[in-house]
């Protein structure tokens, strides 16, 4: 699930509020083959659709990014950047 702590919540509203670009990494398990993947996601840019949710990610690198569909429950780790 994608769920944030405490402390990262309150970090998230604050970076928000100032108008920060809010990135968090997330550990992603693939449907295809099982592997994980590493994920740097838009915190600002989420559309929710109950067990998935949109957003604007790079994979692996700040380098290339893309609009992606992620499933919440194939999310292995979480932590804002």
């Amino acid at each position: 699930m994608l769920k944030l702590n405490l402390i990262q919540k309150i970090r998230l509203a604050v970076r928000r509020a100032f108008d920060k670009k809010n990135m968090a990494k997330i550990v992603y398990k693939k449907k295809s083959d099982n592997n994980l993947g590493t994920y740097y996601i838009d915190m600002n840019f989420i559309e929710d659709f109950g067990d998935m949710f949109n957003t604007y990610s790079f994979a692996s690198s700040f380098n290339e990014g893309g609009i992606r569909s992620f499933y919440k429950q194939r999310i292995v780790e979480l932590d804002l950047i």
